[in-house]
């Protein structure tokens, strides 16, 4: 008998029943989740948390994925002098003036689970010390969780709200290979297993409009991501920023970047194949201005969000749409919503 993909395994405390998406309120963004579970606006502080990767020192290459900055696609507005804890209690008091109800740790820059064991958990600790944080989100390549480090997030995850982010990116081992990605997909499907087994929730990355991809690649690949079984997923276009090795091949008119409207139909058509119990982290990407470099529309992500609403309002469409009836309708309190409550 045919089975579906397994039941995404959740944050701990999570809420027990996840969003149900409908016409009036498109999406299951993981922020409705945040604001019936801690009361109010909950916002990520993105941090570097000093960690590299093996894709930069030398252990699976050299010069970092294709698509990544210098920076390790971390935090843009970083202070001269200001290490990522000062940031954090910075970031986490300022939430807290403003009413919000906390901020997330989002240990973003580089691979933050690739060095010793013991110094992420102390770093997890040390950040879950913060007065308003309410939870943690580790960055992680899908080669980059050996048993150890599993151990410490296995451990993090029982006494907090803890997610790791794991960038897939796509199915296609020829793309990553192309892109310098230093593993295939074989390695996600591992880490999704062994993260699985030690119930740590994960939120899988895909980037829509890789070069030599279409449409049906990037279905291939949400189809794959599904199968894993993960709590979110991310999904963003390609594109270019500053220093990256993509910005070269982009300059001699070797990338092809997708157009706003295509990227909007092929969003809204993983929408609506994704299970409405799908916390959705992202629809889109966005970086500041001198960072971007192509295409300019994902300079923009109100924008983006706002066309994606329209596409969803034209189909009369929803998150979950093409997929078998799962979940009871909207719990209590989980009102209807524009496009712009998430992302």
């Amino acid at each position: 008998m045919a089975t579906g993909p397994p039941s995404p395994i959740r944050p701990a405390h999570a809420l027990p029943l996840p969003f149900r998406p409908s016409p009036l309120d498109p999406v299951h963004w993981v922020s409705k989740d945040f604001r019936l579970l801690f009361g109010g606006r909950v916002t990520k502080a993105a941090l570097d948390g000093g960690a590299s990767c093996p894709n930069r020192d030398g252990t699976r290459g050299r010069g970092g994925c294709a698509w990544c900055d210098p920076g390790g696609s971390g935090p843009d507005d970083l202070r001269p002098g200001e290490d990522w804890e000062a940031r954090l209690r910075r970031l986490a008091s300022r939430a807290l003036e403003r009413g919000d109800a906390g901020v997330i740790a989002y240990f973003q820059a580089f691979t933050a689970t690739y060095g010793p064991p013991a110094l992420l958990g102390e770093i997890l600790d040390r950040a879950a010390s913060v007065p308003g944080v309410v939870a943690l989100a580790v960055g992680a390549r899908p080669d980059c969780l050996p048993s150890e480090t599993l151990e410490v997030l296995e451990r993090a995850a029982r006494l907090r709200f803890l997610w790791v982010e794991v960038g897939m990116q796509t199915c296609r081992d020829d793309t990553l290979a192309l892109l310098n990605r230093g593993h295939g997909f074989e390695a996600t499907r591992r880490a999704a297993g062994d993260l699985r087994e030690r119930r740590i929730p994960f939120v899988l990355h895909l980037i829509a409009g890789l070069p030599g991809e279409d449409e049906g690649d990037l279905a291939r690949s949400h189809g794959a991501a599904l199968a894993l079984g993960p709590w979110g997923l991310k999904l963003h276009p390609l594109h270019v920023v500053r220093g990256s090795a993509l910005e070269a091949r982009w300059r001699r008119g070797e990338v092809l970047l997708w157009e706003r409207e295509r990227y909007v139909r092929a969003a809204a058509d993983l929408l609506e194949a994704t299970p409405p119990e799908i916390a959705v982290h992202r629809l889109t990407g966005e970086r500041p201005e001198g960072v971007l470099l192509a295409p300019s529309w994902c300079g923009d992500k109100r924008a983006v969000l706002g066309a994606l609403q329209r596409e969803l309002a034209r189909r009369r469409s929803f998150q979950g749409r093409a997929c078998p009836p799962s979940l009871p309708r909207n719990a209590p309190g989980q009102e209807d919503a524009p496009l712009r409550a998430g992302g």
